[in-house]
């Protein structure tokens, strides 16, 4: 059977190398170490640059000052121009000596930046909306709570609540934070960020650019750009960001299915046929067609709560004098006159 591949700190590859690990990193290098044969390979790899140089491939700054300094030993450079064949001798020989530590370090650094990609963890995660039951929230090392809809997703640090609360959006999500007032909570998508202390609100965002935040409680900072320039929205106003524009307008809310697709309630107060149905394709992933014979467009009212598809068509058939024929993904209504 085939092993999973394993994945390793690379501090750890670091002790091991200088014999300072314990007996719990020396299990996982084990481990490590046994799960793949590029795994091995990459280690001796470090092994043999770790002999040929004292340069720390894991430390930039390091590795940058102990070129500096193995250059500093070699003769000084004059400063003037005019010099001896002897003198040009030495400055061809530093140069030399100088490229040659400053290769190594490249080869290193490069070395050091491919088994970071490679071979060890990504410092993201990624949560995904499909990946998650309806109304189920995804609960942040902070105690914040995230409902991603559909086929929105996350991605965050996972060093994320020790030293910054940063998160990216994609698509829509509502989010219950927990107030730290030392340590804001943002939320970057398209080019805006939102950012607060504690509350709860809703960000939509499209693909075009366009960007929706909407605030339930307290208060919520929402900008593109520079911070001083953004907007204060508190509970019952929503900010809307235009990339044609470059703008973020201020309004009320007045949307009663603000959070339909994380509730599961909708409702619906004379509400036009063609805009409930929009609304009921966001909800059933169906496309609603209303196909009627005569007369003007019907209004719905009523009010849908965690029904199934099923039921929704029924109840619709009955308001709307209707029957319904699906077609793969579509739904057809199609009057009738009694």
């Amino acid at each position: 059977m085939k092993k999973a591949k394993e994945h390793i700190d690379e501090t750890i590859l670091l002790k091991i190398i200088e014999n300072t690990a314990d007996v719990n990193e020396r299990s996982l290098f084990k481990r490590w170490i046994e799960s793949s044969d590029m795994h091995a390979e990459t280690f001796e790899q470090l092994k043999k640059l770790n002999q040929l140089t004292s340069i720390d491939i894991f430390n930039q700054q390091k590795n940058w000052e102990s070129v500096l300094k193995k250059v500093k030993e070699e003769k000084a450079i004059p400063d003037y121009i005019e010099l001896p064949v002897a003198q040009r001798s030495t400055i061809t020989l530093q140069l030399r000596t100088f490229l040659r530590y400053a290769a190594m370090l490249l080869i290193l650094l490069g070395v050091s930046f491919l088994i970071k990609i490679v071979v060890f963890d990504s410092q993201q995660l990624t949560i995904s909306g499909k990946d998650m039951k309806l109304h189920e929230a995804y609960t942040l090392a902070d105690g914040s709570k995230v409902y991603l809809n559909g086929n929105s997703e996350i991605s965050f640090s996972k060093k994320f609540g020790i030293k910054e609360r940063k998160i990216t959006l994609k698509g829509e999500a509502f989010f219950e934070v927990q107030r730290n007032e030392k340590m804001p909570f943002s939320i970057t998508t398209c080019k805006t960020t939102t950012e607060v202390l504690g509350t709860s609100f809703n960000v939509y965002s499209e693909l075009s650019g366009k960007v929706k935040v909407s605030v339930v409680t307290g208060v919520v900072s929402f900008y593109s750009g520079e911070k001083e320039n953004g907007l204060k929205l508190v509970a019952g106003e929503q900010g809307s960001y235009n990339p044609d524009l470059q703008k973020i307008v201020k309004d009320k809310n007045v949307d009663m299915n603000l959070l339909a697709w994380k509730t599961g309630i909708l409702y619906f107060n004379e509400t036009p046929i063609t805009d409930a149905f929009n609304l009921l394709q966001k909800q059933y992933s169906r496309v609603f067609v209303f196909e009627p014979k005569q007369g003007s467009i019907p209004l719905l009212t009523t009010t849908f709560d965690n029904q199934t598809l099923e039921a929704v068509l029924d109840e619709l058939n009955l308001l709307l004098n209707t029957k319904n024929v699906c077609k793969n993904d579509t739904i057809f209504f199609k009057s009738f006159i009694k």
